[in-house]
């Protein structure tokens, strides 16, 4: 199936045939915990033209003007570092870190002074800023988190030792000076649509023939958005309407599309996207992608082989609301147990 097919339901009129996107459930719970992000605010003015270089980015600058050269330069400087250390075999643990530092929710003009922060944290509390980083994320989006899991999986594993922590470590050195923070940290998400780093670094890190034994294909960006406005400039795209890519690798025939929605004034958050791929790692990329690119509460991400494992989307379906019970039920818990403790104090300050 072509990767054209992503646009298949854009003109059907028959809803059966559209893939099920799970609707947000009711967060009546959550009043104490951080907002979701708010929903992208569309001008009604033309976008302007990607700006080369943001202003403060300082010495944290790319080494390239266009944003797509930027990602593969990102991806290759990530692949040399870890290598170089000895980090392992394992690129899950390069690419969790990389998108952990695109997912930390510092936003704005200021964002660049993240770099500096943390390039001066120590090992441990590197570690703990991802796990934090990790832990808000899956309380707004369990379940884009969950099935982001084999990126974020090595984090709450055993303490790494020296060398692991040292690979870590370069690997978040070489991202942020290569400009990763001048590709993810505008608070607009068209601008932080604009390339797909999850998607160079599985292209860049991943071995010949772990490509061609999972018969993957990278599509060029540049390619992704002509493809994107052959078929959407003139497509009548009303909300509701519902995408399905079965064979949807980390998501950048999405991003293409949405930067194009963007372009004409359209709110992502207003489609259903659904993507599957083989790949677990590009499965866990898409997820992260689609929080990076703000695709809005409407995205499914599946992982399997759709030609044989059955109606996935559905299964992904069923995933994701399993993740929002349990998010849930967790809430629930930890506010009962607070309420506890504070009985608890009160009782001990009567006594006392």
């Amino acid at each position: 199936m072509s990767q054209l097919d992503l646009f298949a339901d854009a003109n059907e009129s028959d809803e059966s045939s559209a893939p099920t996107i799970l609707a947000p459930p009711p967060r009546r719970l959550l009043t104490d915990l951080p907002p979701a992000p708010a929903p992208v605010t569309i001008s009604a003015q033309p976008r302007p033209a990607l700006a080369p270089v943001k202003r403060n980015l300082g010495h944290y600058r790319p080494s390239h003007r266009g944003p797509h050269e930027t990602a593969f330069d990102i991806a290759e400087a990530v692949s040399y570092a870890w290598h170089h250390a000895q980090g392992g075999p394992g690129i899950e643990v390069p690419m969790g870190v990389v998108a952990t530092l695109a997912l930390w929710p510092m936003r704005g003009p200021a964002a660049y002074l993240a770099a500096d922060w943390w390039l001066s944290l120590d090992d441990g509390q590197l570690l703990s800023a991802f796990r934090e980083c990790w832990a808000r994320w899956w309380i707004m989006r369990p379940d884009l988190i969950d099935r982001a899991t084999p990126l974020h999986k090595w984090v709450d594993d055993e303490e790494p030792g020296p060398k692991r922590a040292g690979a870590i470590r370069a690997v978040v050195e070489a991202a942020l000076t290569r400009g990763l923070l001048h590709l993810t940290s505008s608070d607009d998400a068209y601008y932080r649509s604009a390339t797909d780093v999850m998607g160079a670094l599985l292209a860049i890190m991943r071995s010949k023939g772990a490509h061609d034994a999972l018969a993957e294909v990278h599509t060029p960006p540049d390619v992704a958005e002509l493809m994107a406005r052959m078929m959407l400039d003139d497509a009548p795209l009303k909300p509701g309407m519902k995408f399905d890519e079965p064979a949807g690798g980390t998501g950048g025939m999405y991003r293409a599309a949405a930067q194009v929605m963007r372009e004409k004034n359209i709110d992502p958050h207003d489609f259903g996207w659904s993507l599957t791929d083989i790949d677990e790692l590009a499965a866990a990329g898409a997820a992260v992608n689609a929080i990076i690119w703000d695709l809005g509460p409407s995205v499914l991400i599946a992982c399997g082989d759709t030609l044989h494992d059955g109606n996935l989307t559905a299964k992904a379906a069923q995933q994701a609301r399993d993740s929002f019970e349990r998010r849930d039920e967790l809430h629930s818990q930890a506010v009962f147990l607070a309420a506890l403790q504070k009985v608890e104090a009160l009782v001990r300050d009567i006594a006392a």
